[in-house]
């Protein structure tokens, strides 16, 4: 009983997720190995009401020593999300758009850029650290990847 009342309370450790709705500029930054790093810039809407998301991404590739020498893509893709206490799953990716923006490192063909995103059959979970209305912190699992993301300024008319 304990057992089942503790995973009741975990599992409700957000209960109301209308602060995720809207529009959101999320940024991540990662080392790869020989010294490259991939920066991805997004825009992502989401719905609450929908479960779902979608996003304009740039993918940045490019060696710390050099960062003007760089590869660019841009994904523009919706998904499917759910959420578990303070976990969201996105799952369902679906690809819309993809463009090559530059590839001074010569690291992609047409192909590649085509199938850069994840497909539909892949599942991904992040830990949400609500820092408040405006800001929130993706943690990955397992990877521990941190995605920041604050909520977009509307703009004047």
């Amino acid at each position: 009983m304990l057992l089942l009342l503790s995973k009741c309370i975990t599992a409700n450790a957000f209960e109301d997720y209308s602060f995720f709705n809207g529009e959101w500029n999320c940024k991540m930054k990662s080392v790869l190995p020989d010294d490259a790093i991939l920066e991805v810039d997004s825009h992502i809407t989401t719905s609450i009401e929908d479960l779902n998301s979608y996003a304009r991404s740039f993918f940045k590739i490019y060696f710390k020593q050099n960062p003007n020498v760089a590869s660019i893509i841009s994904v523009e893709s919706s998904e499917k999300m759910d959420f578990e206490g303070d976990i969201m799953i996105s799952f369902d990716s679906y690809t819309h758009k993809t463009k090559l923006i530059k590839d001074d490192l010569n690291l992609f063909s047409p192909e590649s850029v085509k199938s850069f995103t994840r497909g539909p059959s892949v599942t991904v979970k992040s830990k949400i650290k609500k820092i408040d209305d405006e800001t929130i912190t993706l943690i990955g699992i397992p990877d521990k990847d941190v995605i920041n993301c604050s909520k977009a300024q509307k703009s004047a008319v």
